[in-house]
């Protein structure tokens, strides 16, 4: 199955796929973002921010992603 986003009247994207979000925040890796992603889905703080219709396909809110990287950010001080 291949899915691709298509912006409807110049909407701005809420979610992504995991090619997406690599795009998106450049220098990230393959390897820390499915870390990140299981950390977010064990946190019930932000487990509603990663949905995985398939075993293969997953959609991340793009504001719940970042806000769990300034979460994680402000527990490493």
């Amino acid at each position: 199955m291949k899915i691709k986003f298509l912006s409807v009247e110049n909407s701005i994207a809420e979610w992504a796929d995991k090619k997406a979000i690599l795009r998106r925040w450049e220098g990230l890796n393959q390897y820390t973002l499915n870390r990140w992603l299981c950390e977010m889905r064990d946190n019930k703080q932000f487990k509603d921010y990663v949905i995985n219709p398939t075993h293969k396909l997953v959609f991340i809110n793009l504001e719940g992603f970042e806000e769990f990287l300034r979460w994680k950010q402000r527990a490493v001080k």
